[in-house]
């Protein structure tokens, strides 16, 4: 059709592939591809397997057209679309002994084992906003998979700090239980960071919004930016 042609000339054919920092928690993302899907079916829509601790860097490196990350940083040549933020929560073992605090602050991870991410303690908002700041420094231990993380602490291995909304189930279900990071509670957000050629594409601006939409629509406590 015209359509598709007109589309086509601006960029409407190539390929959407996406990398995610936190590789285990892209659940959010399956609505908002499968609507992108719809809208644009000559654009190959991939999720880039495996850990990528440096997501941006695929991106510079074209292994990538969209990373999505939870920090700007201002010396990388990409342009950044921001998405949601959201409350990122404590999370103990039922019957841990910090449950009896309203919430959580640096020192009462001190004598605790952290459980993360296997990724650098810049990508880790507790690490960096509030447990660095404190010099506080607790015994570490990483999986790659948020299943084995919550694993763990419901085990009474160690504590960890997750995204509220990538939790909620487990929550619900009283798998483990949650605490407030600090007294207003821990923020983190999410971006997607892209090359300007990218920023500039029709389907680009379409996929941002239509993630947008689909993560307000679906995930709990979030707020769009």
């Amino acid at each position: 059709s015209a359509d598709f042609v007109a589309r086509l000339a601006q960029g409407g054919a190539g390929q959407l592939r996406i990398v995610v920092e936190c590789h285990t928690c892209f659940d959010w993302l399956m609505p908002a591809m499968d609507a992108f899907r719809l809208r644009w079916p000559e654009i190959e829509l991939d999720i880039v397997s495996g850990f990528h601790p440096d997501p941006v860097a695929l991106v510079l490196q074209n292994r990538a057209e969209v990373a999505i990350v939870s920090e700007q940083d201002p010396t990388e040549p990409v342009d950044h679309h921001a998405l949601f933020r959201f409350e990122i929560v404590a999370l103990l073992a039922n019957d841990h002994a910090l449950t009896a605090k309203p919430h959580l602050t640096a020192r009462h991870f001190a004598d605790q084992t952290l459980i993360t991410y296997p990724v650098h303690d810049d990508m880790l908002d507790l690490v960096r906003k509030v447990l660095a700041p404190a010099g506080v420094a607790p015994a570490r231990r990483t999986t790659e998979l948020t299943v084995a993380m919550l694993q763990l602490v419901a085990s009474g291995r160690g504590v960890a700090a997750l995204p509220l909304w990538a939790v909620q189930a487990y929550l619900d279900r009283g798998y483990v239980t949650a605490r407030p990071i600090g007294k207003a509670g821990l923020q983190g957000e999410l971006h997607m960071a892209c090359q300007p050629a990218v920023s500039t594409q029709r389907w680009l601006q379409d996929f941002v919004a239509i993630t947008r939409q689909s993560c307000f629509t679906s995930l709990p406590g979030i707020v769009l930016l």
